[in-house]
């Protein structure tokens, strides 16, 4: 059984992902990576199915995952920023999480550790980090650290995105730029946008490489200790 599970609500082969995957072997620790990218997630129906096991009757692919979340010793969540929301694969998924789980006050990941990775096309990430704060202390999850990423917007992959006056990639760079490896975000390609950039200074595998690190540490704590410890 994997002590670490880590979730990307984002896409396929895409930052989140990779940020993810990061934080996940910085813990050292073994891991279970799922993408819900292709997975059947639907919204909450608040038809109080859960009221007394605390599992959600929903047949999707939410079930088999919660289970491993629960079973896990920590949690690393990724989910990228879609109008200033985190987005709503990502939303579906914790409003059926914390919806279920707080009947009869059970709360069954409460004191697990967790780590949220927040992405934006712009590398800001405040949207998605106030949503996933908010579900995190409705889950009882203990926050041991956050990761911000600048995330690629779809317009890079569209085929008009260059050349559009209302998309993100205008944002970052001037109508007609031609769309190249070198000004696509990733992990290790953080802000091409912005030049004076060193290789050292875009490259983000090292800070989530940290954070994992950071989470294998509380979880060790919170192992020794007993399921009582709570960080403050």
């Amino acid at each position: 059984m994997p002590e670490i599970i880590g979730i990307s609500a984002g896409r396929k082969n895409k930052v989140t992902e990779s940020v993810v995957k990061a934080v996940l072997e910085g813990t050292g620790k073994t891991y279970e990576f799922i993408s819900l990218s292709g997975k059947l997630i639907r919204p909450c129906e608040a038809c109080n199915g859960c009221i007394e096991t605390n599992r959600c009757v929903l047949q999707d692919d939410f079930g088999n995952i919660m289970k491993k979340m629960i079973e896990a010793k920590g949690v690393v969540f990724g989910a990228p920023t879609y109008w200033d929301h985190m987005n709503a694969k990502g939303q579906a998924f914790w409003e059926r999480l914390c919806f279920s789980g707080r009947h009869n006050g059970v709360f069954p990941l409460r004191g697990k550790p967790g780590v949220i990775v927040a992405v934006d096309g712009k590398g800001d990430g405040r949207h998605a980090i106030r949503d996933l704060k908010i579900f995190f202390k409705d889950a009882g999850i203990d926050l041991a650290g956050q990761v911000v990423a600048q995330g690629e917007y779809a317009c890079f992959s569209c085929g008009y995105g260059n050349y559009c006056p209302v998309g993100g990639f205008v944002e970052l760079f001037p109508l007609g730029t031609p769309i190249s490896r070198d000004i696509l975000p990733s992990i290790s390609n953080q802000h091409p946008e912005i030049c004076e950039l060193t290789p050292e200074e875009r490259n983000l595998t090292g800070k989530a490489a940290e954070t994992g690190a950071v989470l294998a540490k509380v979880v060790e704590i919170r192992t020794q200790k007993g399921n009582n410890f709570r960080m403050v």
